[in-house]
């Protein structure tokens, strides 16, 4: 039988994938504590107004000290969470028991840098120009974040419980899967619930990513689809860094495509140009 009195920990990156963690466990799996059965989302699609069951382990502070919110119960009772917030640069783990690590994944790449820049650091995360200057602004901060960012660590360690971050937008039943060893049943009505919330109040995070799936699964599958959906500069510029990073270009001239693509077909012609040169 699980020690249902024993805490977690949730160690993440700046970005608020761990108060959503929080929320997830606490709403939808059974042995969890809840200190509040409804959902929050902040403006930006934070989930920080969501009741804590300690308080956090700030990146600020030298020592844990521990404090409890709530009377979570005695040994047999539900299981409590602690957050460990990080900050941005600091993946490396704390040695803790029972310790989950939200990582940085590949599809996670824009997710986790959008989020760093406009939920931690408080960015506008915005360009001035022509919309093809934009969007080269967008690519190039991408590739200059590659040498040593934070996105290129929080990667999978053996002594911790491993969740792509990119899985709590896109691979929603993997979670559920890896979760409910640790937090027992999960309530399926609850959680799909809280998810299609919680999407649409991210969803300017997950578009770009959500994009470059769309166009790499065409080109592998050579078929070919209409831009009929908006996708806004950052996720285009972020469309061209992947192209240029997948297939080892060093630049998909700006001005030449400053037209942005209308289709697939547009994007495999200018592939097709470029390398053939």
């Amino acid at each position: 039988m699980k020690d249902l009195a024993k805490m977690y920990y949730i160690h993440y990156p700046s970005g608020g994938f761990g108060h959503f963690m929080v929320q997830m466990a606490s709403i939808c799996f059974e042995d969890v504590f809840c200190p509040q059965e409804y959902s929050t989302f902040g403006k930006d699609g934070n989930s920080h107004s969501y009741p804590l069951h300690y308080r956090i382990w700030s990146h600020l502070d030298p020592v844990y000290v521990e404090k409890k919110y709530y009377d979570i119960g005695k040994p047999g009772d539900k299981i409590g969470i602690c957050l460990i917030d990080s900050g941005i640069h600091d993946d490396k783990d704390k040695g803790f028991p029972n310790t989950i690590k939200m990582c940085i994944d590949d599809w996670a790449r824009s997710i986790v840098f959008q989020t760093c820049k406009e939920k931690a650091e408080l960015s506008n995360f915005d360009f001035v120009g022509e919309d093809y200057e934009i969007r080269e602004q967008f690519s190039l901060a991408y590739h200059n974040a590659d040498p040593n960012f934070c996105i290129n660590k929080w990667q999978p360690t053996d002594f911790t419980i491993n969740i792509n971050i990119s899985d709590l937008f896109f691979n929603p039943t993997r979670i559920i899967a890896q979760l409910t060893p640790h937090f027992g049943y999960c309530n399926h009505g609850k959680f799909w619930t809280l998810w299609n919330e919680f999407c649409e109040a991210n969803k300017k995070y997950y578009q770009a990513q959500h994009l470059v799936n769309r166009v790499s699964f065409a080109l592998q599958s050579n078929f070919d689809f209409e831009f009929t959906k908006e996708y806004t500069l950052h996720d285009q510029g972020y469309l061209i860094y992947w192209l240029e990073r997948q297939y080892n270009i060093k630049e998909i001239p700006p001005y030449d495509y400053r037209h942005w693509f209308k289709n697939t077909q547009e994007i495999r012609d200018c592939l097709n140009s470029i390398l053939s040169q």
